[in-house]
Order: C-alpha cells, then sequence, then structure tokens
C-alpha cells in the first residue's frame, strides 16, 4: 500500500472513531506532526508505530488492511493469491496474513518477507499475544528487549509479545519465515 492510501484510510478510521491528531499524539507518544504527515502521505511509518496508532484506535493492522469483505467461510486451504498484505509498507517488508476473515480464528498465521536490510522499524514494539516463528530462508536479527539473536533457516523463536521486539534482515539475501500469534493482535 501506497504512503498516500496508507495515510487516507489512516486518517479516515481516526475519524470515524472521532479522535482528534492531539488525542491519538498523546494517548500513543507518537508526535502530533508525524502522525499528521503519515496521513498526508508525505511520511512512511514503521509497523511497530502504526501497530501503536491502530491499537489506540481499537483495530489490527489485519483488519486495517482487509478489504472490508464479510468474514469467508470457514475453509481449509488459502490460495497464495487470498493471503493479505498487512505491513503497510513497500520497502521491501512482506507479512500476508492467512485467513484475515476467518470468524472466530485464535491464532494470527503469516508468512514473512524480509529484503536485505530490512527491518520492522527502528523502535520496538509489542502486543498483546504470544508470538513463535521459524525461519524458512536467510538470517534473521530478533531482539526482544536487550537480547538479541540472529537466526538462521530451520531456527525458531517463541516468546511473550508483550516484550518489546523488533526483526531485522542481517544477511545478504532475502529472508522468509513463517510466524503465529495467538490470540490474534497483529
Amino acid at each position: 500500500m501506497l504512503e498516500k492510501q496508507l495515510g487516507s484510510r489512516l486518517r479516515d478510521l481516526r475519524t470515524r472513531r472521532k479522535r482528534s491528531l492531539r488525542a491519538l499524539a498523546r494517548d500513543t507518544g507518537i508526535a502530533l506532526s508525524f502522525i499528521s504527515a503519515v496521513e498526508n502521505g508525505r511520511n512512511s511509518i514503521s509497523v511497530g508505530k502504526l501497530k501503536t496508532l491502530l491499537d489506540s484506535l481499537g483495530t489490527t493492522l489485519g483488519e486495517f488492511f482487509s478489504d472490508g469483505a464479510a468474514p469467508t467461510p470457514a475453509k481449509i486451504v488459502y490460495r497464495k493469491a487470498e493471503l493479505v498484505e498487512i505491513s503497510g509498507q513497500h520497502k521491501g517488508l512482506s507479512y500476508r496474513e492467512v485467513a484475515p476473515n476467518r470468524p472466530g480464528r485464535a491464532l494470527q498465521l503469516l508468512v514473512e518477507r524480509y529484503e536485505s536490510g530490512a527491518d520492522t522499524g527502528p523502535d520496538l514494539y509489542r502486543h498483546e499475544a504470544e508470538e513463535a516463528g521459524v525461519v524458512l530462508k536467510g538470517q534473521l536479527e530478533l531482539t526482544v528487549e536487550d537480547e538479541v539473536h540472529v537466526l538462521g533457516p530451520g531456527d525458531a523463536y517463541y516468546f511473550d509479545s508483550r516484550r518489546p521486539h523488533r526483526f531485522r534482515n542481517v544477511g545478504r539475501g532475502e529472508v522468509e519465515s513463517v510466524s503465529v500469534n495467538t490470540p490474534p493482535s497483529f
């Protein structure tokens, strides 16, 4: 999603929730000028900061990026074209969600891709969930609070997502991984 589309969608959500820029900035600790620039398509935003704004507005990344379609019936197979991009960025980071509109789901499954040097942003972020994943390809750096780990193909992680964390591709090639959050909160 381009910055202008993301910003417009964020502004629409904020106004539907009857929240002022000032109140959103105060509640999240993110500068009013930064939020305004994002809403006007003049600034990009990290996944962590977007997640912080959306938490304050009472929605998840999956809900924010969904097309608003009615919940899909409980199906078994989701084809590649049915996965929904929720990263909101076009700068080397992709989070494709499996079954975003599935009714009553207890977990959130993501297929992730990080281009060389891509990361979730300079700020550590947190959300209400447990998180686990496995690296399929590349070298993924995981920071949880003050612990830094580099994971390669076949390496896995599991942690409480309420602990501040971030992900970064520290290798030369692309990173591919699969992760799950429960309950769905990202």
